[in-house]
C-alpha cells in the first residue's frame, strides 16, 4: 500500500502524538479528536445506539420471535439511556439450534456500533472453539479477565457474547461475576454500562413444550407472555442441574441471580422457515428477472420439504430451525443450474 508524502507525514506525526500521549505528564490538546479521525473511539459516530435500526432489523429479519423483539428493545434502550445503571445488563438467550440466537446478537452489534460485529468493542466467544479444553481453564480465566478489562477500559459501552454457554468448562464463567455484579468500579474501570449476552440450548425442550401447549389453546405468538417462559427457563437453569452439567448450570452468576432477562427463542414453524428461505434467495441476483414471480414459491416449498419437523406425529417445528437454509438454497441453485450474478 502506497501513500502520498503528505499522508505519510501525517501518519508519522500521529504516531508520535500517540507515543507522547501515553505519558501522564504530557497532555496534548485535541489529541482525542485527532486520534478518532483515524481510529475507532468510544463516542459518536462510532457509537450508534440506533434503536430504530435495532427495531427495524428485528422486524424485517427475525421470524416467529415476538418475545425476543419486545424484551430486547425495552432492555437495551432502558439500560443504555441510564446515566448510572446499577450493574451491567445481562441477557440469557435460550432456544434450540437455528432459531436466531446468534443472529440477534449480531443484529445488536450492528445497531450499537458503526463497525458492527467488526467493532473493537464487540467480543464474541464460542465455547467449543475458545474454551474447548477443561485442563486449560486457568489459562482461559486469565485470558478472559484480561480481554474483558482491556475492552471495557477502551469503551464502557462494550458488548460481550458467549455462545454455547452450556458447554463452557465449570468455573470459567465465575471469572466474570465481578464484572456483572453491583460494583461501581474494579481497579478504576466501570463495567456497569456494558452488556453481557449468554447463548445456550438450556430449556429448549421446555420452551417447545410450552409453545405447543399455547398453540393447542389457539393462542397466537403475539399474545405469549414472557413470564411463563422465564419461569420454565429459570427452573431448568437454577434447579435442574446435574453433576455432569457444564457452563451456566454451575456458574455463580446463576446462583447469585445476576441474569436480568431470560429470553426465550421459540421453535420455528414451517411458515417461519419459508420466510428464512425467501430472505436467503433474495441475496442472489438471478439472471431470470421474473424468477421471484414465476419460480420462487415452488422452490421455497421444495426446500422447506427437505427439512425435518418435530415432534413425531405432529411435525410442528423445524428440528434445525433455519440453520440449514443457506446451504440448501445454494444446493438448489446449483442443482437447477440457475444463472446468478455475484451474491448480493
Amino acid at each position: 500500500m502506497h501513500f502520498s508524502k503528505s499522508t505519510n507525514r501525517l501518519l508519522i506525526t500521529l504516531l508520535i502524538l500517540i507515543k507522547l500521549n501515553q505519558y501522564q505528564s504530557v497532555k496534548i490538546p485535541f489529541f482525542d479528536t485527532i486520534k478518532c479521525k483515524f481510529y475507532e473511539c468510544c463516542q459518536e459516530p462510532y457509537l450508534l445506539r440506533n434503536y430504530t435500526k435495532l427495531e427495524n432489523l428485528l422486524n424485517e429479519k427475525l421470524y416467529g420471535q415476538p418475545l425476543v423483539k419486545s424484551t430486547l428493545l425495552t432492555s437495551i434502550k432502558g439500560h443504555l439511556e441510564l446515566k448510572n445503571p446499577s450493574k451491567a445488563l445481562v441477557l440469557s438467550f435460550h432456544g434450540s439450534a437455528g432459531v436466531g440466537k446468534t443472529f440477534v446478537s449480531q443484529i445488536l452489534a450492528e445497531s450499537l456500533y458503526l463497525k458492527g460485529t467488526k467493532s473493537n468493542f464487540f467480543k464474541f466467544f464460542i465455547a467449543t472453539k475458545d474454551f474447548d479444553l477443561n485442563q486449560k481453564i486457568d489459562l482461559y480465566k486469565e485470558r478472559l479477565k484480561k480481554e474483558i478489562e482491556e475492552t471495557v477500559k477502551k469503551c464502557e459501552y462494550s458488548l460481550f457474547v458467549f455462545d454455547e454457554t452450556d458447554k463452557i468448562p465449570i468455573g470459567l464463567l465465575d471469572t466474570i461475576k465481578a464484572y456483572i455484579d453491583f460494583n461501581q468500579e474494579l481497579e478504576g474501570i466501570d463495567f456497569r454500562k456494558s452488556i453481557f449476552v449468554f447463548l445456550s440450548n438450556i430449556a429448549s425442550k421446555k420452551i417447545a413444550d410450552l409453545t405447543l401447549e399455547m398453540d393447542s389453546r389457539n393462542l397466537p405468538r403475539q399474545k405469549f407472555e414472557l413470564k411463563s417462559f422465564q419461569q420454565s427457563i429459570i427452573k431448568d437453569a437454577y434447579f435442574n442441574k446435574g453433576a455432569e452439567d457444564k457452563g451456566m448450570f454451575h456458574a455463580s452468576i446463576i446462583d447469585s441471580w445476576l441474569v436480568d432477562y431470560f429470553v426465550p427463542f421459540l421453535p420455528l414453524e414451517r411458515n417461519h422457515v419459508k420466510k428464512c428461505i425467501s430472505n436467503e434467495l433474495k441475496k442472489y441476483d438471478f439472471n431470470d428477472k421474473n424468477y421471484f414471480k414465476t419460480k420462487s414459491e415452488r422452490d421455497i416449498d421444495e426446500i422447506a420439504d427437505e427439512l425435518t419437523y418435530e415432534p413425531n406425529g405432529l411435525a410442528k417445528f423445524s428440528s434445525s430451525g433455519c440453520k440449514r437454509v443457506s446451504n440448501l438454497v445454494r444446493n438448489l441453485i446449483i442443482q437447477k443450474r440457475y444463472l446468478v450474478n455475484d451474491e448480493l
